[in-house]
C-alpha cells in the first residue's frame, strides 16, 4: 500500500450536514414548480395557436405569366415554367405570401417590403401541383389585373401544401 492508505487521523472530509450546509452551490427555494393547471393551461393555449390558420408562407416567386393567346390555362403556365426552367432562364425571389385584411400580400422577405397586393376578390384559382421540372411543388394562383386588365399567373415553389 501507498503512503496515503496510512493516514489513520480524523476524517478530512467534512460530515453530509456540514457539506449541505457550506456548500455555495445552496438549493434555492425562489425557484416554484407550476401547478398542474398552469401547466394545463399553457398547453392548450400553445395548442390552440398550432390550430390557427397560418397566414404567413414562405415561397419563391418563380414567374407570373399573363394569360393571352398561346397561354390560356394555368396547365399552359405550368408547361411555359417548364420550358423556361430547362433554358436556365427561371430567376425566382423568396417572398413572403400573405393573406392579410383580405388581400393576398407579396413581401420582400428580408425588407418586409410590401411588393404587389392583390384583393381577394380578384384571386380566381389556386392550384398546387407536385414534381414540376425540378420543384417540389408549385403552387399556382390566378388574378385579374387592374392595369391592364386581364389574368395573370403567379407561380411559387412552395416548401409545404396545405
Amino acid at each position: 500500500r501507498g503512503p496515503c492508505c496510512r493516514h489513520k487521523g480524523p476524517s478530512v472530509r467534512p460530515s453530509r450536514s456540514e457539506y449541505n450546509n457550506s456548500s455555495p452551490l445552496q438549493r434555492s427555494n425562489s425557484f416554484t414548480r407550476p401547478s398542474g393547471k398552469s401547466i394545463y393551461n399553457q398547453r392548450k393555449d400553445y395548442s390552440q395557436t398550432l390550430l390557427k390558420p397560418q397566414s404567413n408562407f414562405h415561397v419563391e416567386h418563380l414567374l407570373t405569366v399573363r394569360l393571352e393567346r398561346d397561354i390560356r390555362s394555368i396547365n399552359d403556365c405550368l408547361a411555359r415554367l417548364k420550358v423556361l426552367e430547362a433554358q436556365g432562364r427561371v430567376w425566382g425571389q423568396d417572398l413572403i405570401l400573405q393573406v392579410k385584411d383580405q388581400e393576398l400580400v407579396l413581401r420582400d422577405v428580408e425588407s418586409k417590403e410590401e411588393l404587389e397586393t392583390y384583393p381577394l376578390g380578384r384571386v380566381q384559382g389556386c392550384l398546387a401541383a407536385l414534381d414540376v421540372c425540378g420543384y417540389d411543388s408549385v403552387l399556382a394562383i390566378s388574378v385579374q389585373e387592374r392595369s391592364p386588365p386581364g389574368t395573370s399567373v403567379l407561380l411559387f415553389q412552395c416548401e409545404h401544401l396545405g
